[in-house]
Formats: C-alpha cells, sequence, structure tokens
C-alpha cells in the first residue's frame, strides 16, 4: 500500500469535479464506488456541498465551542490523498479492505471527527481510493494540521 499527498486546496468544488468525474469527459466512468465519513449522506454530490458549507461555517463553530478566534488563518481547507496497492493486488482487494484502510489513514492523521469523501476509481492498473479531507472540524471548527 502507497500513500500520496496532494496538495492543499480551497475548493470542494474543484476536488469534487476531479475525483467524481472522468478527466476528459463529463462522465464518471472511471469512479468504482464512493462512501463517506462524519456525513449524514452517502451521495457524493450533496457530501461536498455540507463540506464546503461546513468549512464556511468555522468561524461560528469556534465560537459555539468557546473557542477563541486565533490561530492563523488558511482558505486550504481541503486536503485530498490517495491510497495505492500494486497490480496484482486488484483480484483480490476488496472494497472492505480499502475502505478500512482509509479510515485507518484518516484516524492516523487525527482527523478522526473531520468529515470525508472516498472515491475509488478503476482507471488505473493498480487499485487506489482517494480521501478528500475537510481539514475544519465539523465539531469544533478548528483546523486539522497540515504540518505533515
Amino acid at each position: 500500500m502507497v500513500p500520496k499527498i496532494a496538495a492543499k486546496g480551497a475548493s470542494f468544488k474543484g476536488a469534487a469535479a476531479y475525483y467524481l468525474h472522468d478527466k476528459e469527459a463529463d462522465t464518471n466512468e472511471r469512479v468504482e464506488w464512493t462512501d463517506t465519513r462524519n456525513l449524514a449522506t452517502n451521495d457524493p454530490e450533496l457530501a461536498w456541498k455540507i463540506m464546503a458549507a461546513t468549512a464556511s461555517c468555522q468561524a461560528r463553530l469556534k465560537e459555539q465551542a468557546g473557542i477563541p478566534p486565533t490561530g492563523r488563518k488558511s482558505v486550504n481547507v481541503v486536503m485530498t490523498y490517495s491510497i495505492a496497492w500494486h497490480p496484482d493486488e486488484k483480484k483480490t482487494l476488496t472494497r472492505e479492505e480499502m475502505l478500512q484502510a482509509a479510515h485507518d489513514s484518516i484516524e492516523a492523521l487525527g482527523a478522526g471527527e473531520h468529515q470525508a469523501l472516498l472515491v475509488c476509481h478503476n482507471d488505473e492498473p493498480h487499485p487506489h481510493v482517494h480521501i478528500m479531507l475537510n481539514r475544519v472540524s465539523p465539531i469544533d471548527g478548528r483546523m486539522l494540521s497540515s504540518s505533515m
């Protein structure tokens, strides 16, 4: 299993457009399956919108949690990374194993309470899953550390 962290970004819409659709056409044939974490929906189009709304409410979430509005400000609320396996594992690797690896990686990042959209693609010889993570906590508005 090989993780690959992409640059942080500011647009859930842009990240979702990339991960939920094909690179060169307005289809989603490369999407094998999707899943969500800490979201009240499994609909990926609705999920990224909820994640964007949560990020835009960061100040209010902090205020409601009694957290001072201090700290570094960042518009880079979207964190994306992927986990890939060797092509030889494609025939035996299950969705459940890929989900478990994704959930374990989220926990390892200290983002267990954060919202996430998981997207598995079938467009490469190697099995892989992309994780789009909201760096803003829906619990208290705190930003997930980016010092990795």
